[in-house]
Order: structure tokens, then C-alpha cells, then sequence
């Protein structure tokens, strides 16, 4: 009897111990933390040069800005302009002596004069956000892929009268944001 429950607690224990999976540990454990900080950049060619232009007449450029987002996120651009000197940017059609508008629209091509509206594209000394219909034409400023361009195209309306009749030079400034 001592003898087949001396087996059947052997059995017992092999079986048990069979059925367990041993399991190790390292001491200590360790994680791999990676991290990327955020580059917003854009660039923009140029310059756009309009040569001369008659007063109260309006004209569209013969080339865009390429337009890069640099950065490594998706990018939304807003738009402003500087004026120069003597001259003062309105977002309708110039009315008076100085008053002079620039519009600007995202397009792949050369897009018509009538493709620009003064509500959605005429640019001001306020930052302006790109938007699905804000300085859009076939393209937009809006959520710009890392490395992706846009090419950016200008109308140009003149002073109704002016007394200024060296070049000027009107900034424009891009600005990207992530999103």
C-alpha cells in the first residue's frame, strides 16, 4: 500500500508539474519612449512681378508662388499683406485716389480674373485662414500635407488714381499652423 501511494504521489507530482509552464523573468524591464517635435515651416518663391500696370485696371499674374510646406506635420496657411508706403489695401473694388487690392488664390493653373471674389480672396494687413472656400481656387491652403505644395496666384487691381508712380513693393506674408 506504502509503495502504490509513494507512485500515485509521484504520478501526482509529475503530472502537475507537467501541466504548469514555467515562466522567467528579467529583472529589470525595459521600455523604449520615441518622441518627434512638431516643425511648422512653409516656403513660398518669388518674387511676383506685375511690371507696370494702368490706374483702375486689374491683372492676374503671369506666374504663381510655389508654395512647400517644410515642416513635418500638416499645415494650414493664413494670409496677410504689408502696404507700401502710400498705398492702402482694400478688400472690394479700389474707389478712391491710394486704394489699391491684391487677391490671392491657391490653383493649380493660371486662373481667371473672374475666378477671383473680393469676399473670398482679397488679402488684408489681418492674418486670414485658408479655409475650403478662403483663398481657395482648384487647391487650397487648408491641411497641407508634410513636403506637399501649392501654387499661389495673384490679381492685382490698381489705384483708381495714384501719385506714386515708382515700383512698389506689397509683402505678403504666410503663415502655417498645424492642422
Amino acid at each position: 500500500m506504502q509503495k502504490t501511494l509513494r507512485t500515485l504521489v509521484v504520478l501526482t507530482v509529475a503530472l502537475f508539474f507537467s501541466t504548469c509552464k514555467v515562466v522567467w523573468a528579467i529583472n529589470p524591464a525595459t521600455i523604449s519612449v520615441t518622441v518627434t517635435i512638431q516643425n511648422l515651416s512653409v516656403s513660398a518663391t518669388g518674387p511676383i512681378a506685375f511690371g507696370t500696370v494702368t490706374a483702375s485696371s486689374e491683372t492676374v499674374s503671369g506666374s504663381a508662388s510655389t508654395v512647400t510646406n517644410d515642416g513635418n506635420v500638416t499645415e494650414t496657411y493664413s494670409l496677410s499683406l504689408t502696404n507700401p508706403a502710400t498705398w492702402v489695401a482694400v478688400q472690394a473694388a479700389p474707389s478712391a485716389a491710394e486704394e489699391y487690392a491684391l487677391l490671392a488664390q491657391f490653383n493649380s493653373g493660371a486662373p481667371t480674373a473672374a475666378s477671383f471674389t473680393y469676399a473670398n480672396h482679397a488679402l488684408s494687413t489681418t492674418s486670414v485662414a485658408s479655409s475650403a472656400t478662403k483663398f481657395a481656387g482648384n487647391q487650397t491652403g487648408l491641411s497641407v500635407a508634410a513636403s506637399a505644395t501649392r501654387s499661389l496666384w495673384f490679381r492685382f487691381n490698381a489705384p483708381t488714381s495714384t501719385a506714386v508712380t515708382t515700383q512698389q513693393t506689397i509683402t505678403v506674408t504666410i503663415t502655417a499652423a498645424a492642422g
